[in-house]
């Protein structure tokens, strides 16, 4: 073969590898929406779950990686109501006292967790800027709940949602990313 009939093969590989990875991400992009909303969803309907101050929820973030290239996230501060006050400090006695909390109801909590007192929806925003995705895949979709607590509240109380959100992804993933060849 000589070296321009190569040259040719290989351009029409690489372009056909690319047409194929292009819709995957289309479909990857649906599927990282979907996602997003079952996370949000989890957590509104966690038997026990409750929102003080709405960080928790805000932070939920669906981020998508080509080549472990940041392709683009998905927040879920885009569809929940915004934060009412920054992250809760851990305090030795005075608990936080809310009338009404994210929630709308009149609670009052002593945080066991320390935070830096921001907002859940920068940790969203930080966490998709920072990660790096490890392995060799051609894409990654990572769901993350990156308030400093977030690992706290479900190992204690198991109300983010992340394992009913790990499931759905498992049940309804592979007919997302399906190609149908026409």
């Amino acid at each position: 073969m000589s070296a321009t009939n190569a040259t040719i093969v290989h351009t029409a590989f690489a372009d056909y590898r690319k047409k194929i990875l292009d819709e995957v991400e289309i479909r990857c992009r649906k599927f990282c929406t979907d996602l997003c909303q079952e996370a949000i969803r989890a957590r509104k309907e966690a038997d026990g779950a409750h929102n003080f101050t709405g960080n928790l929820i805000n932070s939920i973030v669906v981020c998508l990686y080509r080549e472990k290239e940041p392709i683009n996230a998905y927040y879920a501060a885009q569809y929940v109501p915004k934060a009412i006050q920054v992250k809760m400090r851990a305090r030795k006695r005075k608990s936080y006292r809310f009338n009404p909390d994210y929630d709308g109801d009149k609670s009052h909590y002593l945080p066991e967790v320390q935070t830096n007192g921001g907002w859940g929806e920068d940790d969203a925003r930080n966490f998709f800027q920072h990660y790096v995705p490890q392995g060799n895949n051609l894409f990654d979709i990572v769901v993350a709940y990156p308030v400093e607590y977030g690992e706290w509240v479900e190992m204690k109380r198991s109300t983010t949602g992340i394992l009913q959100t790990y499931a759905h992804a498992e049940q309804v993933g592979v007919s997302y990313l399906k190609l149908v060849r026409k």
